[in-house]
């Protein structure tokens, strides 16, 4: 047993950009693309990964400076320390519990395909640190590993479900067939978008409408506003050059900053595309193989959120985020988290909105700055737990007196099931019930869900 967690360890230590590629070629083998076409497309979502990758450590060392000097101006005395993304996801496979869980949850998503109580088969394995973490914090809590477990795999079927649920708007709106994105953030805030979309239905200004409508109905100002911030070059230009005035610095500092950031808004869209261009030649495969030998079925390949990104309204709204966030960790009773290494990647934080809400700007906005403090407030919950889990792992991420948190922690998946588990036996049960009725309730979700969307595009896009 020791001897199969070390080879998965092993594997996950690889990085996103090795093991994915290489998991991705096996998938495609399988589902019988040729060996040509499958190395081929392995290798593009690796390019694709590196580059997201290079654009991200642009984005942190470009934006990180300029966040800190803002934080500087802003006066932000905040003991929980947003260390970011990576870190959390050591601490997360830092033991074997989290090691052990990998198997497990894997073991989980086959039955439950073979069960047929989910559609997605969930590939998007380094991200399972998140389902790691909540393991950790119920075993800090409860000292049950048993019950740390079941903690675990309740967020994994939880972002199973909502996967299934918003597989085919994912679809449409990313443009890939056949995938759904289980991801342990972005799935965990999808419930809240898609309860505010329904109280938007109701709100005239926030309707949907067809797209000469939309056109036709900006006039002035308003015309010129929105095609600036449809734009991500003109969006980059602005934002930077707000960052660099806030952050005080010289016409240098300020050019500097307001280039960069120009640079990431066009970079993050065209990295994004190589990992989609890698994956469509494995998704029209898969859904090859599913209608052959399964013709009654219909299967996803659960990704990464990352495929996400590249929407124009997930990056423009992203970016109109990170000034926000510092504003409400400023001025928002109760909250610790001085959003530091994260908030350069603010658009991972409201990609699912621009899913749910079809790619309406107006409702992206609104729902992003209703969730923002939701993930501020559970980051500064999560700060002390993290703290000695990232401690018993032997890694020390802040000086003494502070605390060390992310603002990935900020995830209604991780908190739900850990505080629920607080009370051994009665949340142990809570946890089961919540499993069993989010397996067998989903599907009556997913089917409304399936109709709402055929009926809107059948108002809106024929």
């Amino acid at each position: 047993m020791q001897t199969v967690l070390d080879i998965i360890q092993y594997i996950v230590d690889l990085g996103s950009y090795v093991f994915v590629p290489i998991l991705m070629c096996i998938i495609g083998l399988i589902f019988g693309l040729k060996p040509s076409k499958a190395i081929k497309a392995g290798v593009t979502v690796g390019i694709g990964l590196i580059g997201v990758s290079i654009v991200s450590t642009l984005t942190a060392d470009s934006l990180s400076p300029v966040i800190n000097e803002m934080v500087k101006v802003l006066n932000l005395n905040l003991t929980a320390i947003d260390v970011g993304g990576s870190p959390a996801a050591a601490v997360g496979f830092g033991s074997l519990l989290g090691a052990a869980l990998i198997i497990v949850i894997l073991i989980t998503n086959i039955v439950l395909v073979a069960l047929k109580l989910t559609k997605t088969v969930n590939v998007d394995i380094y991200n399972f640190w998140y389902f790691a973490i909540t393991a950790g914090f119920v075993q800090l809590l409860t000292g049950s590993y048993w019950l740390a477990i079941l903690a675990g795999v309740t967020h994994a079927i939880l972002g199973l479900k909502v996967a299934d649920v918003m597989a085919h708007r994912t679809q449409e709106i990313i443009g890939i067939d056949a995938i759904s994105i289980p991801h342990g953030f972005a799935a965990a805030s999808a419930p809240l978008f898609m309860l505010l979309d329904k109280v938007y239905d109701r709100i005239p200004y926030l309707k949907h409408r067809k797209e000469s409508e939309e056109e036709s109905g900006e006039h002035g100002i308003g015309k010129v506003i929105g095609s600036v911030l449809g734009q991500p070059i003109y969006l980059g230009l602005i934002m930077g050059l707000l960052f660099g005035v806030v952050a005080g610095y010289d016409f240098k500092g300020i050019a500097d900053v307001t280039m960069k950031t120009a640079a990431i808004m066009m970079l993050f869209p065209t990295m994004v595309k190589m990992i989609v261009n890698g994956l469509i030649p494995i998704s029209n495969q898969a859904k090859k193989f599913f209608t052959t030998h399964f013709k009654d079925r219909e299967l996803y390949i659960g990704l990464d959120s990352a495929v996400t990104i590249g929407h124009p309204v997930t990056i423009s709204v992203g970016f109109l985020m990170i000034p926000v966030f510092m504003v409400f960790a400023a001025i928002l009773p109760g909250n610790t988290t001085l959003p530091l290494g994260e908030v350069p990647f603010a658009a991972f934080y409201v990609c699912f909105a621009t899913i749910v809400h079809r790619g309406n700007r107006k409702r992206t906005i609104i729902s992003s700055l209703i969730f923002i403090p939701i993930v501020l407030w559970i980051s500064s919950w999560a700060a002390p737990l993290f703290t000695e889990l990232a401690t018993n792992a032997g890694l020390s991420y802040v000086q003494a007196g502070q605390q060390a948190t992310t603002m990935a922690l900020g995830n209604m998946f991780i908190w739900l099931p850990t505080v629920l588990a607080q009370t051994p036996v009665i949340g142990a049960g809570i946890l089961i019930i919540i499993d069993i009725a989010v397996l067998f309730g989903g599907k009556v979700i997913e089917r409304y869900y399936a109709k709402e969307d055929a009926a809107f595009e059948a108002k809106y896009y024929e």
